[in-house]
């Protein structure tokens, strides 16, 4: 195999630390926001505060990037260059659909604004009342995140690791923010979105489809229909309807880059 496809298939594994210490640390905080009963407590500040930080078209911006077909878009680029990063993506988006659907029709938990009084807190974008817990944006957000981290060489990791993870945060917090999910939603949904992110990491180690020009070029098509899906999709949030058409903009490049850029090698087909 030549030295740019090694580049790519190459498995600079994480420690253990990598795999496990993201997911523990939001489950715990999950179980002590519980235990202690300051869900609704935290919810009201972080919103508040949120409002005060940044307007709602901004904060809009941010919660759709963390949508599903959003997160697909954002991470297409990559696929001219570490295409393993969205074929782990995909093999992760299984375990994440079950784990967040799941937990959504087992514990059916209503949503803030099924809740609170309208005047107690700030609602940006369509009003959501059912199927709280747990947060699907942040579950997405943190499997981008971590197939990103798992994925990188170590030095990549060493220096950009927490600015992914920030960057993941900040897409959670938006979920606060415009009034749709409760901070213990959050914490659980990252957990799982890092654990799924686990999953997909290895079975891209396991089926290396990837490193395949064909597997590139079914990606690529593939990513193509969600730029497509996305451009009419509904996401809820007509504040932020810049920044979906941004990411299809994005991902609809992306995607046709990695489709037409000359290989520098020959791979497999």
């Amino acid at each position: 195999m030549s030295a740019s496809v090694s580049r790519f298939a190459s498995d600079d594994s994480p420690s253990i630390g990598w795999f496990v210490f993201p997911a523990a640390v939001c489950a715990l905080c999950a179980a002590v926001l519980a235990a202690l009963g300051l869900n609704e407590t935290w919810f009201i500040a972080w919103n508040t505060a949120a409002s005060g930080i940044a307007p709602g078209f901004v904060w809009a911006g941010i919660t759709n990037l963390a949508s599903t077909l959003g997160a697909f878009a954002l991470i297409t680029p990559a696929l001219a260059w570490r295409p393993r990063w969205l074929a782990a993506t995909l093999l992760a988006a299984p375990v994440a659909t079950l784990y967040t659907h799941g937990l959504k029709q087992l514990f059916a938990e209503p949503r803030p604004a099924a809740v609170l009084a309208q005047d107690q807190f700030n609602v940006v974008g369509l009003p959501l009342r059912t199927d709280s817990f747990p947060s699907g944006h942040s579950l997405t957000a943190f499997v981008i995140a971590g197939v990103i981290v798992l994925c990188a060489s170590p030095a990549v990791r060493r220096q950009w690791a927490w600015v992914v993870l920030a960057a993941a945060v900040l897409m959670c917090f938006s979920r606060v923010a415009v009034g749709a999910h409760w901070p213990l939603d959050l914490f659980a949904g990252a957990a799982g979105g890092w654990l799924s992110a686990v999953i997909g990491v290895r079975w891209s180690a396991h089926w290396r489809f990837w490193e395949r020009r064909r597997g590139v070029q079914t990606m690529g098509a593939l990513m193509i229909l969600v730029a497509v899906l996305l451009a009419f999709e509904d996401l809820g949030y007509p504040e932020g309807l810049w920044m979906q058409y941004l990411l299809v903009v994005w991902g609809m490049a992306g995607a046709v880059f990695a489709l037409v850029r000359p290989m520098t090698c020959k791979v497999p087909t």
